[in-house]
């Protein structure tokens, strides 16, 4: 399968950089812009050529972090919208959350725009899911408890990552649902 772009081990050295940027951003509590492709390679360990070979530049490389996520996070709250309960649909969303710390860490603490922009991409369906759940509201209350909501729960995970995601997903989906 050698020249196969997404062979084995092509994926592997993909994620292979991918983790080193992650370590130097929490490492030297750098901002994105502050990483070159020249750091992320010695961490990695390839040379530049290799990381060309994935990535145009550092931001291209945490851009396709966050298209991953992002697909992971879509694919949590779709699968979990035929569920009843937003308990289930949270413990979906904090799995993903977890399973990829490293880069939630970052998004959550550093890279609003990316935030942002997948909250709004998921607004109408979460609102869709909501009217399963709470059909005596209004689409006015409904905007409001969304609001309120995400801004509760996007607090919540943030504190659960600094602290280590001591609880599980399943004990945060509780917590949070139950407040």
């Amino acid at each position: 399968m050698v020249g196969v772009k997404n062979n084995r081990r092509a994926q592997m050295t993909k994620r292979i950089i991918q983790e080193s940027l992650i370590n130097l951003l929490h490492e030297n509590n750098s901002s994105l812009n502050e990483i070159t492709v020249t750091a992320v390679c010695k961490a990695a360990d390839v040379n530049r050529g290799t990381f060309y070979a994935h990535y145009k530049d550092v931001p291209d490389c945490m851009h396709s972090m966050e298209k991953s996520v992002s697909a992971e996070l879509l694919a949590a709250i779709t699968f979990t919208e035929r569920q009843d309960s937003w308990e289930t649909v949270l413990t979906g969303i904090l799995g993903v959350v977890k399973k990829n710390y490293a880069v939630a860490s970052y998004i959550l603490s550093n890279d609003h725009d990316f935030l942002m922009h997948f909250l709004s991409s998921t607004k109408n369906k979460i609102l869709e899911q909501d009217k399963k759940i709470n059909s005596n509201l209004g689409i006015n209350e409904s905007q409001y408890m969304y609001e309120f909501y995400l801004n509760g729960i996007v607090g919540v995970i943030r504190y659960w990552l600094k602290n280590g995601l001591q609880e599980s997903p399943e004990e945060l989906a509780r917590i949070i649902n139950d407040c």
